[in-house]
C-alpha cells in the first residue's frame, strides 16, 4: 500500500485537550493526596478535661509540657534556659503578653508549678492552662 499524500499542507483544525485535562486532573489528585501528609508536626499531649475552657487560646505565646519532660515552644523544643532568654526578651516587648501552658495531665503538680515559676520569673504575668472542654 502506498500513502497517498496530496500537495497542499494539511493544517490542524483542532485541538484535542482531552490528554491535557487527564494529566492534569491526575495532577491534581497527587497534590491533594501529598498535601495531607505535609501537616505541621504536632506535639501529642492528653489534656485535662474541664467543665468550660478559655476562647482566647489561640491569641497567646503556646508552651507545651510533654510527658516525657520536653519543653516546647511555639513548635520548637527548647531548653529551661533557652525558655527563660526567650520569654524574657519577649515580655520586654510585650508588657501584656500572654502565654497558654499546655501540660500533658500525667505529669506532676510539682514540674507544673516549676514550669510556671520559671514562666512568672521571665516576666510573663498572663499565664493560662490549656485543658480540653
Amino acid at each position: 500500500m502506498a500513502i497517498q499524500s496530496s500537495g497542499e499542507d494539511d493544517e490542524i483544525g483542532n485541538i484535542n485537550i482531552t490528554p491535557m485535562v487527564d494529566v492534569i486532573l491526575v495532577l491534581l489528585v497527587i497534590f491533594m493526596v501529598t498535601a495531607n501528609f505535609l501537616k505541621k508536626e504536632s506535639v501529642n499531649i492528653n489534656l485535662p478535661k474541664v467543665a468550660a475552657a478559655d476562647p482566647n487560646v489561640a491569641q497567646s505565646v503556646q508552651l507545651a509540657l510533654t510527658r516525657d519532660g520536653k519543653i516546647i515552644l511555639e513548635g520548637q523544643e527548647v531548653t529551661e534556659e533557652r525558655l527563660s532568654q526567650t520569654l524574657t526578651r519577649d515580655a520586654k516587648f510585650r508588657p501584656n503578653m500572654r502565654l497558654t501552658l499546655s501540660a500533658d495531665e500525667k505529669l506532676s503538680y510539682g514540674s507544673i508549678a516549676k514550669m510556671m515559676g520559671l514562666i512568672r520569673k521571665a516576666g510573663v504575668t498572663r499565664i493560662a492552662l490549656s485543658v480540653k472542654k
